[in-house]
């Protein structure tokens, strides 16, 4: 799996974080590489880093008897170094391009040292892969580092996040959302639609049995209650006619 570095030794953002996860044995060995210049060498730390540049680290599998760290890296780490700084310092475009064609070469010659020959019993390695290098945190665009590539001795399989497409629009898609069934009543999403009465026919032959009770009670206390009104009237009449007549008599006697 291959990757483009800096120099000083940082595996801190971008893809290099998800690498720096996921291979930890091989950042140890990559920051070590980058802080700490050859046995007997007179260069500083800084001379040393940027003697790096345009150069690859390729970083062996674990041994068997690290059976934990054999697991988190099972495969051979390249680790090319395509520019000296990051962040603000990154290397121009131009000088990213340069440093990776030659760290392209260095990695084709250690591979090709590693394979050897079939009469020396050379060990056998697989594909080689990586991601879109240069084309993240050091801004490069990624068609004239794929130029690059192809220009190279080695056959790279570029991997890409699941769900992108690829230069030809080919690849997987995210799965749509289902459609929402229209409103009835056009109003927003979300919104419920006015529930619609329900016709009279339709009500249960119980409650219009009882709406016809009730009207035929109102109607039969609207008869009682006039009846009542007149026949008071009738018997009310005589009293007061009396009464007058006995006030005039009483009236007549004083």
């Amino acid at each position: 799996m291959n990757h483009a570095c800096n120099a000083r030794g940082a595996w801190g953002s971008g893809v290099a974080v998800a690498f720096k996860q996921k291979y930890p044995y091989a950042f140890r060995k990559y920051n070590a590489h980058c802080l700490s210049p050859p046995t007997g060498s007179k260069l500083s730390v800084k001379q040393h880093q940027a003697n790096l540049v345009g150069t690859t680290l390729l970083v062996p599998p674990p041994t068997a008897t690290k059976e934990r760290q054999a697991s988190k890296t099972p495969h051979y780490i390249a680790c090319l170094f395509t520019s000296l700084d990051y962040g603000k310092k990154v290397s121009p475009a131009k000088e990213i391009l340069e440093n990776t064609q030659k760290a392209l070469a260095d990695l084709a010659n250690q591979i090709a040292e590693i394979r050897g020959s079939d009469e020396d019993g050379g060990q056998e390695l697989g594909s080689c892969y990586a991601v879109r290098i240069n084309s993240g945190r050091f801004g490069v665009e990624w068609q004239k580092t794929k130029a690059v590539l192809e220009a190279g001795e080695l056959d790279i399989t570029i991997v890409r996040p699941e769900g992108e497409e690829n230069a030809s629009g080919a690849g997987t898609t995210a799965r749509e959302k289902l459609d929402q069934p229209p409103m009835r009543n056009g109003g927003a999403k979300g919104s419920k639609p006015p529930k619609a009465a329900r016709p009279k026919a339709e009500r249960p032959l119980a409650k219009q049995m009882v709406v016809v009770k009730r009207k035929v009670q109102a109607d039969v206390d609207g008869d009682d209650n006039s009846g009542r009104e007149n026949t008071t009237g009738k018997q009310t009449a005589p009293l007061q006619s009396n009464i007058a007549k006995r006030r005039k008599r009483l009236g007549s006697d004083g």
